[in-house]
């Protein structure tokens, strides 16, 4: 069994909406692709990536400790700056 297959394992439910910190980080309804942050508890919103296609459509965001984990489309990623960047853990 794979390491990533442990973390995931062990975070039964993704969710669009997760806490990081004070901040909400949520897959942006519109896109996909794309995530937004709040540091107001979601009165507003700013784009905190802007897709790509090596991560691919978000389908669902869990957090360990500060670090944000995502399933997508092209896999399993982590990211430690609160989405702003990715690093896959599997395919």
């Amino acid at each position: 069994m794979a390491a990533a297959d442990l973390i995931f394992g062990e975070m039964k439910k993704y969710s669009t909406v997760v806490i990081v910190g004070i901040r909400l980080l949520q897959i942006r309804t519109e896109n996909a692709y794309q995530l937004e942050i709040s540091d107001n508890a979601g009165i507003s919103w700013q784009q905190k990536f802007s897709g790509s296609g090596v991560v691919g459509r978000f389908y669902g965001l869990a957090v360990k400790g500060k670090v944000v984990f995502a399933e997508t489309s092209e896999g399993k990623f982590r990211s430690h700056d609160e989405g702003l960047s990715w690093i896959r853990i599997s395919a």
